[in-house]
């Protein structure tokens, strides 16, 4: 190891940042999925609430497929394919959120009383 007078005058956090840079691409793929889960869950939540179900279902429910697919993926800690996954639940997700907000809603119109003879 070496010492911090060897590397000047550095801190004592050197070496945690040292292995985080060299981790970092490689070891964090959970962190980086759960923020891009998070994320698709939230956009998918709100389709939910404004009704994206009835009124954008290609799109709600391709976003909810693709979010439980990349929960199966990082499950078996595909984190990749997981991320992708959520990435395109996001995309889609947003897509019923901005269909959802466009439909309008159109109130039935009850039928006329029959007139009586």
């Amino acid at each position: 190891m070496f010492s911090s007078r060897a590397l000047g005058n550095v801190g004592p956090g050197w070496p945690l940042v040292v292995a985080l840079v060299a981790v970092g691409p490689w070891g964090c793929g959970g962190v980086s999925f759960s923020v891009r889960l998070a994320r698709a869950s939230d956009a998918l939540m709100r389709a939910e609430q404004l009704g994206a179900e009835a009124r954008a279902p290609y799109e709600y429910h391709y976003a909810l497929e693709h979010l439980r697919k990349a929960r199966e993926e990082a499950a078996r800690a595909d984190y990749g394919d997981a991320e992708r996954l959520a990435d395109t639940a996001y995309t889609y997700a947003n897509r019923a959120v901005q269909l959802a907000q466009r439909v309008e809603r159109v109130e039935p119109v009850a039928p006329a009383p029959p007139e009586a003879p």
